[in-house]
């Protein structure tokens, strides 16, 4: 099914501050970073996807103290696993164009199946930012969150994808958000966006 029809639960925004705290990367949270069968990806991508995800993780738990690492790159490339961009964040946010080979795959023109992935230390899913993020850059094929214990969530765009859409959508749930709102309600705000995210032609999972 379809993560984007699933309901927004109580338990969810009640688990939002428990949630945020940070979790340290382990060996076995590495080791099991599953082999998801990306929507629209051939078997290979698959594979180096979860490549990816795991050098994600292994990035933040060996240089960054298990705080957000972004990897940058272009799956169409001759050499996905050997020139992608790394962009070190902070516990809670990472700017993904800090990093100039991160900006440069994702302005160049020749890139083919250009993929974000990036860790959070909590176990949360797409923060606002994050789906602000993915809608701005259309050259993003995949966006992808693995939390520090190695779970997956991926927004991928669908042929259907209409970008007023996305952008409307976007707004309304951000529409009431101040710069001081409580943590449950913009994990609420982005709940409700990857609820609803398959009417603008977004697929989550």
């Amino acid at each position: 099914m379809d993560a984007s029809h699933k309901p927004i639960n109580s338990e969810s925004l009640g688990m939002a501050k428990k949630r945020d705290k940070k979790v340290y990367i382990t060996d076995i949270a590495i080791n099991k970073v599953p082999l998801v069968q990306y929507n629209g990806f051939t078997d290979n991508q698959n594979q180096l996807m979860q490549k990816l995800a795991q050098e994600v993780l292994t990035v933040s738990k060996e240089q960054n103290d298990s705080n957000e690492v972004a990897i940058t790159c272009d799956l169409g490339a001759d050499n996905p696993l050997e020139v992608y961009g790394v962009s070190f964040g902070t516990e809670h946010e990472v700017d993904v164009r800090a990093d100039t080979l991160s900006n440069h795959i994702l302005v160049s023109q020749k890139s083919v199946a250009v993929v974000v992935l990036h860790n959070h230390p909590s176990t949360q899913t797409f923060s606002i930012q994050d789906i602000r993020f993915f809608i701005e850059f259309s050259v993003l094929e995949v966006m992808v969150v693995v939390s520090n214990q190695g779970t997956i969530h991926y927004l991928r765009r669908e042929e259907n994808y209409n970008l007023k859409k996305a952008a409307a959508l976007f707004n309304e749930c951000v529409e009431n958000l101040e710069k001081d709102s409580p943590l449950t309600e913009v994990y609420l705000a982005s709940l409700s966006f990857l609820a609803k995210s398959s009417e603008a032609g977004i697929y989550y999972r």
